[in-house]
């Protein structure tokens, strides 16, 4: 199976059924200790547009990309294409940063 994605630069991309879907989450849990970072995908989706998100930054980006939960009226919302719902993270302070 062979599939292609384009990326255009100054092209806003959003995926509808993840942005109304909470089903499409990434969970993330740190350990300090051992420095690593485990990434989990609720779906195929959700590990798209995280993958999508840092393709994108690293094409078009600054070099970093920062995801972080956003709940608002108790639902959470993508940001940077991820949503990552309050709690997921282990880490003291509940974002993540990739330097690219």
């Amino acid at each position: 199976m062979k599939t292609s994605v384009i990326f255009l630069p100054e092209c806003e991309h959003s995926n509808p059924e993840v942005e109304s879907n909470p089903i499409h989450a990434v969970a993330v849990t740190i350990d300090s200790e051992r420095n690593y970072a485990l990434i989990k995908a609720k779906s195929r989706e959700a590990l798209y547009e995280f993958g999508r998100s840092l393709m994108e930054e690293a094409l078009y980006g600054h070099g970093e990309a920062e995801f972080y939960p956003l709940v608002v009226d108790g639902t959470a919302l993508v940001v940077n294409g991820v949503r990552l719902p309050e709690g997921v993270s282990t880490s003291p302070a509940p974002s993540l940063t990739f330097v690219v």
